[in-house]
């Protein structure tokens, strides 16, 4: 992700390791479409809205967590969406790392390369992407089954099965994390451009590393992302259906209620009204929605970046159009970081329990009132 110190290709896909030494300010030494002093004016402007979005971001999700745990957790969609936004705050921070890892190996005193941050910043970003589109699927399909199966999902989804339903995304996310220091080992060796050793990555030819790294990138980077895309696109078109479905028929019994109070003489009765739960129901599933019609458009860029990787002849690192490479790289950096901030947005706006828990929190009041 973003721009590679060397030329060891630290995608994830292949490492190749050679005596060429690129720098973030000249990711590649062919021209392409623009000069370096043009890359560096764009990657400025980027390096700094990412680390803008990605600071907000970091607030944002230490809020949330903060707010819905003194909502508590009897209601199991708080406990997914803390979830989410522990997740969201590791793909924030992760950007904040990634963002260090282009500026710092610049200073000439720096004894490191960028390749270093690929197991300490891009690996961990993606791995906490990749946890929070399976925390949205979960929830997205949870409030689904709510509106198909009503009276059965609150056995299904209780409070103790999501929490290990969650514990058990993040150990199935984290537990290859440890292939990436085998496949990317960090060590000492020889920079020419800083005639001294800096602490880089070392080539790797272990057949084994290599094959579970292969299997682990795929899994990954390309199964995982298509299959909770899918879901969630299904998922959310399901519930839009089943939302305007439910205001169709409430319209129409609001309708004959109408008419036959008009012809009692009377006023509605409290059973033409719409129970208090399916309207928190209803809210719920809104704001669902609208979290899961986020996290579609914010995975459309790096769908689209990752069919140009595919597709274009020299759009990788090393390439022809290695800095366009790195800026989009960059770019998908404050996307994700966008969408993991956005979330808190969603909240104050649909949830008015979220709304006064925070207002609640955020004046020092040790009480939270219920809405």
């Amino acid at each position: 992700m973003g721009t590679q110190v060397t030329s060891s290709s630290l995608t994830m896909n292949s490492v190749k390791v050679n005596t060429t030494e690129l720098t973030p300010g000249n990711p590649s030494p062919s021209l392409g479409l623009i000069s370096g002093s043009l890359y560096w004016q764009i990657m400025g402007v980027v390096l700094g809205l990412d680390i803008a979005l990605s600071v907000f971001a970091t607030g944002a999700n230490i809020l949330t967590i903060i707010v819905y745990n003194r909502l508590g957790y009897t209601d199991s969609i708080n406990i997914s969406l803390s979830a989410l936004a522990v997740s969201d705050l590791g793909v924030a921070v992760t950007t904040i790392v990634c963002v260090l890892g282009v500026v710092l190996p610049i200073i000439p005193s720096a004894s490191f390369t960028y390749e270093i941050f690929v197991n300490l910043g891009a690996n961990p970003h993606i791995t906490f992407s990749r946890a929070s589109a399976l925390i949205t699927t979960y929830v997205s399909v949870e409030r689904y089954l709510c509106v198909l199966l009503p009276l059965k999902v609150k056995s299904i989804f209780t409070p103790k099965r999501t929490l290990a339903s969650m514990v058990v995304i993040f150990a199935l996310m984290f537990a290859p994390m440890p292939v990436t220091f085998l496949r990317y080992p960090m060590g000492w060796k020889y920079s020419a451009a800083k005639n001294k050793s800096v602490l880089g990555v070392l080539a790797v030819s272990n057949s084994n590393v290599m094959t579970a790294w292969y299997i682990f990138s795929t899994y990954s980077s390309m199964v995982l992302p298509i299959l909770t895309f899918a879901i969630v696109i299904v998922n959310t078109v399901l519930l839009a259906t089943s939302l305007q479905k439910s205001k169709a028929w409430r319209d129409a019994n609001r309708s004959q209620s109408s008419t036959t109070a008009g012809k009692k003489g009377g006023a509605f009765s409290s059973e033409t009204k719409l129970p208090e739960a399916k309207s928190k129901e209803t809210k719920a599933v809104k704001m669902v929605i609208a979290i899961a019609t986020v996290f579609i458009v914010a995975t459309i860029p790096s769908s689209v970046n990752m069919i140009a990787i595919m597709t274009v002849p020299g759009f990788h690192i090393g390439g022809r159009f290695s800095k366009l490479h790195s800026i989009a790289g960059m770019l998908l950096l404050g996307v994700d970081s966008a969408n993991s901030g956005a979330n808190v947005i969603i909240y104050l706006y649909m949830s008015s329990k979220f709304r006064n828990a925070t207002l609640s929190a955020l004046c020092g009041k040790s009480e939270v009132r219920q809405a």
